[in-house]
């Protein structure tokens, strides 16, 4: 993964950090010192989605890039990039109780035409299925060249058939895909701009560039929408890794931020990736990863 990794997030370069953190003792490969492996997932919880209190709990450890949506039974299911095992690639896992802790599910891609499938992305569908997009991954996922985000569908959000390539440019990752009105839109990172870009679809499966998003020094992540129809987007500082503040949008795409921080990270920790769901009761509910800062 880059060294300067305050302009992406963190989770996504994982090979590289991965190679980079494990040591070789006796023709044993110890586990990573860096990257994903390192990673672990929290939650904070609010009552109107402006002030956040830690939940102080651990729900998933070797865990990154967190997305988090309500099940059809008000139940939380999170999708991730699981480290516990090597390859890293993407699974889910679900509360029974409210969101306190989380029991993996096995996530599974038939037909996965790349080497692993991280940075996950997750919309439940009018029809009731599910439709995942994430980042085919091939070696080092900060290689130079095209990157491919590409798609998978599902009947019940765990066995998954991969079903094409929603976007291909150079350096993609962290595809966060949402629908406005009668489109769909997809932010996500560019390596290669050093920026996120905005992609549009009308079908939801195929998607193309449009511009970048301008919110340049902010990791993005997927927004929520509000009652009045406006949507919030939380976004963490790439520049420090600290903080958790928040922008409103009419349209998805002009953004203005709002006053104050929605987060602090925990002490000592960076914090990053943060994604929020309303509850079936009105509260909030946001997941995010930390991680140790890089060492100096």
């Amino acid at each position: 993964m880059p060294s300067n990794h305050s302009l992406v997030r963190a989770s996504l370069a994982v090979s590289l950090a991965i190679l980079a953190g494990s040591i070789v003792v006796q023709g044993i490969q110890a586990p990573p010192t860096a990257g994903p492996y390192t990673h672990q997932v929290l939650s904070a919880s609010s009552p109107d989605g402006l002030t956040w209190t830690h939940d102080g709990v651990v729900l998933l450890e070797h865990a990154s890039v967190p997305c988090v949506i309500v099940m059809p039974d008000g139940q939380l299911r999170i999708y991730y990039v699981d480290a516990s095992q090597m390859p890293e690639t993407v699974n889910c896992a679900e509360s029974a109780d409210g969101g306190t802790s989380f029991e993996p599910l096995g996530l599974s891609i038939a037909g996965l035409t790349s080497e692993k499938a991280v940075d996950p992305s997750i919309v439940r569908l009018e029809n009731g299925r599910y439709r995942l997009f994430y980042y085919g991954a091939n070696g080092d996922p900060g290689a130079a060249g095209t990157h491919y985000v590409r798609s998978a569908i599902s009947d019940d959000g765990v066995h998954f058939r991969e079903t094409g390539t929603a976007l291909a440019y150079p350096g993609l990752v962290d595809p966060d895909v949402f629908k406005v009105r009668d489109k769909w839109l997809m932010f996500v990172f560019s390596l290669t701009e050093h920026t996120t870009m905005v992609a549009e679809s009308r079908n939801g499966r195929k998607f193309r560039k449009v511009r970048p998003l301008g919110l340049d020094g902010f990791g993005t992540t997927k927004p929520v929408q509000l009652d009045d129809g406006r949507f919030r987007l939380y976004a963490f500082d790439q520049r420090t890794q600290r903080t958790i503040v928040s922008f409103v949008s009419e349209d998805g795409l002009e953004w203005s931020q709002e006053a104050g921080v929605r987060l602090d990270a925990p002490i000592g920790k960076e914090i990053t990736d943060p994604q929020v769901v309303r509850l079936p009761d009105g509260g909030w509910k946001m997941v995010f990863k930390v991680s140790d800062p890089p060492v100096q």
